[in-house]
C-alpha cells in the first residue's frame, strides 16, 4: 500500500526509492495505467510467491504455468475461476491432561 501511495502521489521522501519512482512514474506516463492497492487475501499467487522467495533466499523466474510450484497452480486456478480461496487457520491442540 506504502508502494501505492508512492506511485499516485508521483513522489517519495524515501531517499532509496526516489529513483525508481521516478522511473516508474515517467515509464507509466506513456501508457494507461491504474494503481490501485491489492490485499493480500485478493491476489494469494503473489503473496505465496513472494514468501517462497523470502523464506528461499534466491529469486526465481517463472515463464510459463508449468514451471510454477504446485501450491501456486492451485491458487492460480481459483483466481482465474474467479473463486474465493478462505484462510484457514487451526489452533494448536493441548493433548496434555492434568
Amino acid at each position: 500500500m506504502v508502494v501505492t501511495n508512492m506511485l499516485q502521489e508521483k513522489d517519495t521522501n524515501n531517499v532509496k526509492l526516489k529513483n525508481i519512482i521516478k522511473r516508474t512514474v515517467n515509464a507509466m506516463e506513456g501508457a494507461e495505467v491504474s494503481i490501485s492497492h491489492c490485499y493480500r487475501e485478493a491476489n494469494q499467487v503473489a503473496d505465496f510467491l513472494a514468501k517462497l522467495a523470502s523464506s528461499s533466499g534466491n529469486g526465481t523466474f517463472y515463464f510459463s504455468y508449468q514451471q510454477l510450484p504446485k501450491e501456486a497452480k492451485g491458487l492460480f486456478q481459483l483466481d482465474r475461476w474467479q473463486l474465493p480461496c478462505i484462510r484457514r487457520r487451526y489452533d494448536k491442540c493441548n493433548f496434555f491432561v492434568s
